[in-house]
């Protein structure tokens, strides 16, 4: 097991071989959590959220609000006039 140093800033620095076995390079964001124990969890965040949506189409708006409202009565079988 390796053995990390917290700086004054919170910082933690990853040593060499970690960092080499993980793939991570400058600029790598890693996922943070505490498990069930009180463990520090670091984990390579594979994608950002908004790499995910980049190559989605903008969204175009068919509806507006009073649209939607008498579709949601109409499906659920009280429809308005």
């Amino acid at each position: 097991m390796t053995t990390v140093t917290l700086t004054s800033k919170g910082q933690l620095t990853i040593p060499r071989q970690l960092r080499e076995a993980l793939g991570l390079a400058t600029g790598a964001r890693l996922q943070a959590s505490i498990d069930g124990q009180g463990r520090l969890v670091l984990v390579p965040a594979k994608y950002e959220p908004e790499e995910l949506f980049r190559h989605r189409p903008p969204v175009q708006r068919a509806m507006g609000l009073a649209d939607m409202d008498r579709a949601i009565a109409a499906a659920a079988g009280r429809e308005d006039p």
